[in-house]
């Protein structure tokens, strides 16, 4: 039965590359302060591990990936949103090795998608990754981590209200006098 990636790294890369391609559009869409950053490693990321996957099941299938047609169009094609890791999944599916050709069909191709899995390990640490830089990037806007607000260069510390206070006092003070 034809399958989208018979190698396990190339499973695995395909897998989170699907992964991180749904992660960036769905925080592309939030209105989230730090999506701009988020969208932009992620999509990055989910891209290169698209292409490095279907680098890896078209050299197990035999072609010379980077002398080939196939590898050139799939590599165009990861880039579109949405659809683009769905287009890649078929394209791979279709290109199989020369004795499996006869066998590859449309009816296939949704069984062969849902057949393909990851490494659980492989997709914690991406899913922990995505977290911890979701939580960076959403981080980076927000007020009590920028420098003009926590700058100890310049001693503009951060004052409590209490403090305010005494200072309101001394000042007062000093102008009484």
């Amino acid at each position: 039965m034809p399958e989208i990636a018979y190698t396990t790294f190339g499973r695995n890369a395909l897998f989170t590359g699907l992964i991180s391609h749904v992660a960036a559009i769905l925080v592309g869409m939030m209105s989230a302060s730090g999506k701009e950053h988020f969208f932009g490693i992620v999509f990055l990321l989910s891209c290169f591990l698209l292409v490095f996957g279907a680098y890896a099941e078209l050299k197990n299938r035999g072609y010379c990936p980077l002398r080939d047609w196939r590898f050139y169009v799939i590599t165009a094609i990861a880039v579109f949103p949405l659809v683009g890791p769905l287009i890649v999944f078929g394209l791979l599916y279709s290109f199989q090795k020369s004795g499996q050709e006869k066998r590859v069909g449309i009816s296939g191709l949704f069984p062969a998608f849902f057949r393909l899995k990851a490494n659980v390990l492989v997709i914690f640490l991406l899913i922990v990754f995505l977290l911890i830089l979701f939580a960076v990037t959403n981080s980076q806007d927000d007020p009590y981590y920028k420098k003009r607000y926590r700058n100890y260069q310049n001693r503009n510390l951060p004052q409590s209200v209490l403090a305010a206070d005494q200072h309101d006092n001394f000042s007062r003070i000093k102008m009484a006098l």
